[in-house]
């Protein structure tokens, strides 16, 4: 059977890459888009699977569009394809993932085999449906919030006063967030700097996103 799909992709090269990688075989791409909008215009009635970026610009975020998609088409399948590590290093608060879709991190595509399977799979819903496997860096919800803010240079009382938290709690997510993360403690070193780095490594980025509140 062959599988029509949908890509949706703020990047145009990263949706005609995409697109045109997946292509062939059981999967037919019938459709490619940059926005949430133009994706609920589509009559998605007709489509297996839908290819989201998480990070759609402004506006709604590719897991709201992926519920927004499943109102329309119970049975349409869903896969994430997104630099970020974890959701939640994409936003401070961001909703699950509709049940039996896929997250692949775009780091993780040695072979392009790994996401049209990922696709398949999230096409064949059942009555039962499955909770999604989402992957999560070994951080609390408080951490990564903190280690985000951080990364866009806030200090600890500015942390604290978007958190409201005390400027000592903030102190202790960010050494709870380095020892994590196995960034070790040197005078001689910036450790804000550090967390910074490992913060953007874990979101695949190669400049500062849109910081996300």
């Amino acid at each position: 059977m062959t599988l029509r799909c949908l890509v949706v992709d703020d990047d145009d090269f990263s949706r005609t890459t995409v697109a045109a990688a997946i292509a062939g075989g059981q999967i037919e791409v019938v459709a490619v888009v940059g926005t949430a909008s133009e994706a609920i215009g589509l009559d998605v009635a007709n489509i297996d699977v839908a290819v989201l970026d998480l990070d759609l610009g402004e506006g709604p975020n590719g897991i709201d569009l992926a519920h927004g998609l499943r109102k329309l088409n119970p049975t349409i399948g869903i896969v994430l394809l997104t630099s970020f590590s974890d959701p939640r290093l994409f936003a401070a608060s961001v909703k699950e993932l509709p049940t039996s879709s896929a997250y692949v991190v775009k780091q993780s595509l040695k072979d392009i085999r790994i996401l049209t399977t990922a696709i398949v799979a999230s096409s064949e819903i059942s009555q039962e449906q499955s909770e999604s496997e989402v992957p999560r860096v070994p951080l609390s919800d408080s951490q990564v919030e903190t280690l985000r803010l951080l990364a866009y240079g806030l200090s600890n009382s500015e942390i604290a006063r978007v958190r409201v938290v005390t400027e000592k709690s903030v102190e202790q997510a960010v050494k709870r967030a380095a020892t994590a993360l196995d960034i070790e403690i040197d005078p001689t070193a910036n450790q804000r700097v550090a967390l910074a780095r490992a913060f953007f490594s874990l979101t695949g980025a190669t400049r500062h996103p849109h910081l996300h509140r």
